[in-house]
């Protein structure tokens, strides 16, 4: 506990304590999540290639027979691309080594029932479900995929990437604050059987539904990020809680 508390602080740790306490008395049928939504400013360089290694990097646009080799559903990869994601591939020998994906304009969650929206569509990109194989994250094929990303996106005059974090996750926090990231909102998400209630620190702030045609849609301004204009409690991902 006294770790959670160091890594998370008091309000996060009492968050995922909540969390295990529903799951453990709803037999696994309801749970909560909290997500800090942020904003990582996109680096600017040339495209990472190979330099003579055997893995190579590229961009798909649809599921081919590298990308079919995730654990990944074929429904799931077919949403995916149907939504305009691009899939930012690392193969080696004919295997999937690792991948990381980019929606813009439009991304719909997938851990939870919710829709996100930005202003203006051009300045971003969401970036979503990083992964490397286990062969290979002792190595430094996480850092060559995340700026071979970058150096697409900086040529294609994108200038920041967003995702969420999950409030739970020690690691991926002090990873984005490395990268940069900088809030943009929170969200809360309770999930009990097929209802879920959702509250968040922008628009629509609350909303309940069912079912995923009644998905809220969460929107996020990011003229906040230009230089002067931060708003009043959001600023770079200096600590949670």
């Amino acid at each position: 506990m006294r770790h959670r508390i160091r890594s998370l602080g008091w309000f996060d740790t009492l968050w995922l304590v909540a969390h295990h306490l529903l799951r453990r008395v709803s037999c696994g049928s309801a749970r909560l999540s909290k997500y800090y939504f942020v904003a990582q400013p996109v680096a600017t360089g040339a495209l990472e290639g190979s330099r003579g290694a055997a893995t190579r990097l590229y961009v798909a646009g649809a599921p081919d027979d590298i990308v079919r080799q995730s654990s990944l559903p074929a429904q799931a990869l077919e949403r995916r691309f149907a939504q305009r994601s691009r899939c930012v591939v690392a193969e080696r020998d004919g295997r999937l080594a690792g991948f990381l994906w980019l929606c813009p304009a439009r991304y719909s969650e997938e851990a939870v029932r919710c829709h996100y929206r930005w202003n203006p569509v051009s300045a971003a990109e969401w970036d979503y479900d990083v992964f490397i194989a286990p062969s290979h994250r002792m190595g430094r094929l996480f850092g060559r995929l995340w700026a071979h990303a970058q150096a697409l996106l900086a040529a294609e005059g994108v200038r920041w990437t967003l995702s969420y974090i999950d409030a739970f996750n020690p690691v991926s926090l002090a990873a984005h604050r490395r990268l940069g990231a900088r809030e943009l909102a929170r969200g809360w998400f309770l999930v009990a059987g097929r209802w879920q209630f959702t509250v968040a620190t922008v628009a629509p702030y609350w909303h309940l539904s069912r079912r995923e045609s009644d998905a809220p849609t969460l929107r996020f301004d990011l003229t906040q990020l230009e230089p002067g204009k931060h708003r009043c409690g959001r600023n770079d991902l200096t600590s949670a809680g």
